[in-house]
């Protein structure tokens, strides 16, 4: 009796291997593909997911997929190429700008534009110089990532120059960062600058 349930186990495990080795390389592609695809469902914009296609086989996504190991990390990160792609479509932007808040908090979407604005990339162009490996250079990345609020303040349009000051010594003086960026889009730069008069 023992040796017939091992003999059925034997069997049913035999064939479970043959019929995974039996996919073709096209059927294991293709449901790669699928889930890339259920990925990018949120997105609901065929144009906008043609452009994160295209975008995520970009040379900067390949430079991250080998400093930033955390998946969902690295899929904001090429997330924010997506963004500056598209900068000069306002309507895509907003659009895209708020599902990505929608799906991924307000902590998601800042990490997708520090990449937007390059700063990830200038980061580190500043790290490269500092670090002595491979290894610390891929986790200060990902600590910048992680912690994203902690080093950047992202101005608003609606922010004054007092509002900024506070918030940027509240969050230096509460974590101490190695770095801190001031990232805002255009219409914010005037306000930016007049911070940096009061300061």
């Amino acid at each position: 009796m023992v040796k017939s349930k091992e003999n059925d186990i034997s069997k049913i495990s035999e064939g479970a291997v043959k019929g995974f080795l039996e996919w073709s390389e096209e059927k294991i592609n293709s449901l790669i593909k699928k889930l890339k695809e259920r990925k990018l469902a949120f997105i609901k914009d065929e144009e906008t997911i043609k452009v994160v296609k295209e975008e995520f086989s970009s040379g900067e996504a390949k430079f991250y997929e080998k400093y930033i190991p955390d998946k969902n990390l690295l899929f904001l990160a090429k997330m924010g190429l997506v963004l500056r792609k598209i900068e000069s479509n306002k309507e895509k932007l907003d659009n895209l700008r708020g599902k990505l808040f929608y799906k991924f908090k307000q902590e998601g979407l800042h990490t997708a534009e520090f990449v937007q604005n390059g700063m990830l990339s200038r980061y580190i162009g500043i790290l490269i110089d500092r670090v002595p490996s491979i290894e610390e250079l891929t986790n200060e990345i990902v600590k910048v990532l992680k912690n994203i609020e902690n080093h950047t303040i992202f101005v608003q349009t609606q922010d004054t120059p007092q509002k900024i000051v506070d918030t940027i010594l509240t969050k230096i003086r509460a974590h101490s960062p190695s770095i801190f960026i001031i990232s805002g889009i255009s219409p914010a730069d005037e306000i930016i600058k007049k911070m940096f008069r009061r300061a």
